[in-house]
């Protein structure tokens, strides 16, 4: 009898738990890693007395005083240090919708929802989303949506008349409309949002100029990103929004001839895309430009995450009302980090288009690939970020949310989008890649959707935070396109709230380090059935919606959580994932991976 013995074999006994194999990554993403490895390795050491010399520079260290007395006197090594170790525990948080329609995907939308996760074994990027649940990829590839439009300024100058028309200029034209010219207009978008127009006529040009805001349904301005088609049904005379547009002027010919105006061109659009990742991340180029016709090409580009070291407790909140954090241990040699926000740089400083940002950047501190860190080598990000957003950089912020406790400092909404890209390569399969998932409670706690996301949860092993977010919505609904109002005017937001759902957390292995009673259960229980019977009975307001988060906060307080903070759960991080730390100061983790050994006879 002959017998084999196969020693090292890594076994996960535990669904999430590090796994030390990490992501299965194609030969030219094995060569951009190395490449981009060796580069930041250089730079990261180079940065160091740059960073040194800023953290003692008067600025900065005035700054440190007015925000952050517990670390204002520390030296610049150790300040360094902070930093050093809060990215090593940083999440890294993909946002996105909790439902998607594949026919309605557009450039840089997530390439993920509920449902393609419940029904897939692998996180998926956008090029993936589309050729698996789309009917028509070349569609959506290639779309392109115009608006058939005439418009007619009367001759004391006063109004201006509209006429549409459907499926070009020889269409079904609706009825003339006539609004006051220089005056705001309130016209329905989508589910719960509306668009706000104003048109202004100039003389010499004899052009009708147009300006858009979006807007909550007869509530405040909120940013938008996909330009809408004319609206048909009857305008409203509101106020016109004190803060700049966020969209281009655009222009129209007024002379009451019916011109073709193109709003969306996905050929263009996704182009850029593709340009982003093969021109900022070194990605393999598709066959055609924008258009991968396989999974295997598609496979080839990454999923797109923010470092979250402003520790907001949604993760990624612009981007949906659903984030993804994802397992240390399993993207630790697989994942690239830019500095910025790589479609902000496409767009705001390649293609020079108007972006839904109301701050300053300086477009030349960027030149795309050559910056890229990891997650091991990155000293270098710190310095080149401070210098595309100034006072707004992570350099700042970091510090201002690292201050105890978590929240004393909010997040102002121009730094929302000031974090570090990380480009996650690799095909990233459950249930090994994802730490835990983050649910939006103004979106989703209490209703339908939010028990598929505890379904899907439970189905992986994964816990499930429930988190308050920025909660702007005047009426909370589920996200169907991005949250660029959070980049819009001078609020600030605690964005600290998290806790764990006692349901999904009995069904994981982290559940032994966070022991709940049966009354825990049946306490949070009880408050979801209050919050879906709210929802169902009265016009609920994110002002109801924060009460009902208290009443359930004080209800259960063993279950808020914070984000996990440099030397927090040392010995457990060593062969586990952990999901950050209660407010009485233990930590939640998942089991150990274990190693055995395995005999073949």
């Amino acid at each position: 009898m002959a017998r084999g013995i196969l020693t090292g074999l890594v076994l996960s006994l535990q669904l999430v738990a590090g796994n030390a194999i990490g992501a299965p990554l194609t030969e030219w993403q094995k060569q951009v890693f190395s490449e981009v490895e060796k580069s930041a390795a250089e730079q990261s050491k180079a940065a160091e007395p740059e960073l040194l010399a800023f953290f003692d520079s008067k600025d900065f260290r005035a700054n440190l005083s007015s925000c952050c007395p517990s670390v204002a006197k520390l030296p610049a090594a150790e300040l360094l240090d902070r930093l050093s170790k809060q990215i090593q525990v940083a999440e890294l948080a993909s946002g996105f919708p909790a439902d998607q329609d594949p026919t309605k995907m557009f450039p840089d939308s997530a390439g993920m929802s509920i449902g393609f996760g419940m029904n897939g074994t692998f996180f998926l990027n956008d090029w993936q989303a589309i050729l698996l649940h789309s009917t028509d990829p070349e569609e959506v590839w290639h779309g392109l949506e115009a608006t058939y439009v005439a418009f007619r300024v009367n001759s004391s100058g006063k109004t201006v008349t509209q006429e549409q028309w459907f499926g070009g200029c020889t269409g079904n034209k609706t009825q003339p409309m006539e609004m006051l010219l220089s005056t705001c207009y309130e016209q329905p978008y989508s589910p719960g949002m509306s668009m706000i127009v104003r048109y202004d006529y100039d003389s010499e040009s004899g052009n009708v100029n147009s300006t858009m805001w979006m807007a909550e349904n007869s509530s405040g301005v909120s940013g938008g990103w996909k330009r809408s088609l004319a609206a048909t049904s009857e305008p409203k005379k509101v106020d016109c929004p004190p803060q700049e547009a966020v969209f281009n002027t655009e222009v129209y010919v007024a002379d009451g001839h019916c011109h073709t105006y193109t709003m969306q061109n996905n050929s263009e659009q996704f182009g850029a895309q593709d340009h982003a990742e093969t021109f900022a991340y070194g990605m393999k180029p598709f066959q055609v430009r924008g258009a991968p016709s396989t999974l295997m090409e598609a496979g080839e580009r990454p999923v797109y995450s923010m470092v979250n070291l402003d520790l907001i407790d949604m993760g990624s909140p612009i981007y949906g009302d659903v984030s993804a954090v994802f397992a240390q241990k399993y993207i630790l040699n697989s994942t690239l980090l830019s500095p910025t926000d790589t479609g902000l740089y496409e767009m705001g400083c390649l293609d020079k288009s108007v972006v839904p940002v109301q701050v300053a950047y300086n477009c030349s501190a960027l030149r795309g690939f050559q910056q890229l860190g990891t997650l091991q080598h990155n000293k270098h990000l710190w310095l080149v970020n401070k210098n595309f957003w100034g006072g707004l950089g992570l350099l700042y912020t970091a510090f201002q949310r690292m201050e105890a406790p978590w929240g004393h400092h909010g997040v102002a909404t121009g730094s929302f989008l000031n974090y570090f890209e990380g480009a996650l390569l690799g095909q990233l399969q459950y249930p090994a890649a994802i730490r835990f998932l983050i649910g939006a409670f103004p979106a989703l706690f209490g209703t339908d959707m939010g028990v598929k996301l505890q379904a899907w949860a439970r189905s992986r092993g994964w816990v499930l935070i429930w988190a308050l977010g920025p909660n702007d919505k005047i009426v909370p609904g589920q996200t169907s396109d991005f949250n660029f109002a959070l980049l819009e005017g001078h609020s600030s937001f605690a964005v600290n709230k998290r806790m764990i759902d006692p349901l999904v957390l009995s069904e994981t292995t982290a559940a032994a380090s966070l022991p709940l009673g049966s009354d825990v259960t049946d306490k949070f229980k009880q408050m979801w059935a209050e919050v879906a019977n709210v929802r169902n009975t009265t016009n609920l307001t994110n002002v109801t919606i924060a009460e009902k988060w208290n009443d359930t906060a004080t209800l259960l307080p063993q279950l808020p959580v914070r984000p996990l903070m440099g030397g927090d759960c040392e010995v457990q991080l060593v062969n586990a994932e952990c999901i950050g730390m209660t407010l009485q100061g233990s930590c939640v983790c998942y089991a150990s991976t274990e190693v055995v050994s395995l005999v073949v006879v």
